[in-house]
């Protein structure tokens, strides 16, 4: 089987990117997995289904809802997108 292209790197990657262009401001650390989309970013939940949407049109996949209840981090969503690649039909 071959490896995939959409690693968990490279959808941080993309979630980065989409932060600087989306974020009314910048977090004074830079950004990593580990931030919390809340209380490190100062994300609510209609700016947090934005981008889950986007990253969704992106990728070209679905995330289903009930994964988007654990999200805490940025690594967090890039491994529900890695989950929903790897296995499109959960």
């Amino acid at each position: 089987m071959n490896t995939p292209i959409n690693t968990q790197e490279i959808i941080l990657g993309k979630i980065f990117r989409y932060l600087e262009e989306h974020l009314p401001q910048r977090p004074a650390a830079p950004l990593t997995g580990s931030l919390r989309l809340v209380a490190d970013l100062g994300l609510d939940s209609l700016q947090s289904f934005e981008m889950v949407a986007d990253l969704e049109d992106h990728f070209g996949v679905t995330v289903p809802m009930e994964a988007l209840q654990h999200i805490i981090t940025l690594d967090d969503v890039a491994g529900v997108i890695v989950r929903v690649l790897e296995d499109p039909g959960q």
